[in-house]
């Protein structure tokens, strides 16, 4: 049996340890261990969430997004576990809502690629390919290299979620290119088909939905959003649904959720009117 730990960024607004946060901790919990940091502090009764999946929990203000969580969550784990005794290491955070279905089967495919770093999606770009790094996970051999370790305690506060992208993000795939890893993803997806293709991906079989799907394209991804939601299990819809509303209004969810199909249309050519500038926004 393989042993994994995941190393888990969280974020909410709210301090909040919503039923969205609480889904995928259990779902990891059941194939690994789980150690969280969340970037914003967590009162006692929201840690008490939490403490009964994870190895480990905490939450403070450090504004160094998630590979600042993925510094602190690292650096706990190898004071307080025995690295070298998992087989692999994930860095995972939540940006997405889900799985929508069982994790394991994805979980073993990636590590059936046969590379010794992995994700779910690489960003297949000419000039800065990347492993999308909501969901990466490395060989304990490439994790114990001290260039990683190295790598993750130099992460520190920088002015723009851009330049945490491009220092940190796509700088873990060149790290891992200059030395000498061997990497792969389950899908190759350019561009934002990671946000926009919300439909074709879960007819894909991808477990999972970016959050930030839901504010994109002026309201125009709804349709696809209810496609899904209209065909996941009812605890699962339920929780997505819960944290949307809490987290962008319900009023906002209620709109967005929308059946028209020309209330669709109306949006999306919205969104391209002010794409191509022929529109101002308010």
């Amino acid at each position: 049996m393989k042993k994994r730990l995941f190393l888990f960024a969280a974020y909410d607004k709210d301090g909040v340890v919503g039923p969205s946060l609480l889904w995928y901790v259990k779902a990891l919990s059941k194939i690994g261990d789980v150690v969280l940091v969340a970037d914003n502090s967590l009162a006692p009764a929201e840690m008490e969430k939490l403490e009964p999946w994870c190895a480990y929990c905490s939450g403070c203000s450090h504004g160094e997004y998630d590979f600042g969580s993925y510094k602190r969550a690292f650096s706990w784990a190898k004071d307080n576990l025995e690295l070298s005794s998992y087989d692999y290491i994930y860095l995972v955070n939540d940006s997405v809502y889900g799985p929508l279905s069982e994790l394991y089967p994805y979980i073993i495919q990636m590590e059936a690629l046969g590379t010794e770093a992995f994700s779910f999606v690489l960003n297949p770009d000419r000039r800065h390919a990347h492993l999308q790094s909501w969901f990466i996970g490395l060989q304990e051999s490439v994790a114990s290299q001290p260039w990683f370790e190295e790598f993750l305690m130099s992460v520190s506060k920088e002015e723009s979620k851009t330049d945490v992208c491009v220092k940190y993000e796509t700088g873990l795939t060149r790290l891992l290119k200059s030395n000498g890893v061997s990497f792969d993803a389950l899908l190759k997806l350019s561009g934002r088909k990671i946000y926009n293709d919300v439909r074709k991906l879960y007819l894909m079989d991808f477990p999972f939905v970016k959050k930030v799907s839901f504010t994109r394209h002026n309201g125009s991804l709804g349709r696809q959003l209810l496609y899904v939601l209209d065909r996941v299990s009812d605890e699962c819809r339920e929780m997505i649904l819960q944290d949307a509303q809490r987290t962008l209004g319900a009023g906002y969810v209620d709109w967005l959720l929308c059946r028209n199909p020309f209330e669709i249309a109306r949006r999306y050519m919205g969104y391209l009117a002010v794409k191509l500038g022929l529109r101002r926004t308010s």
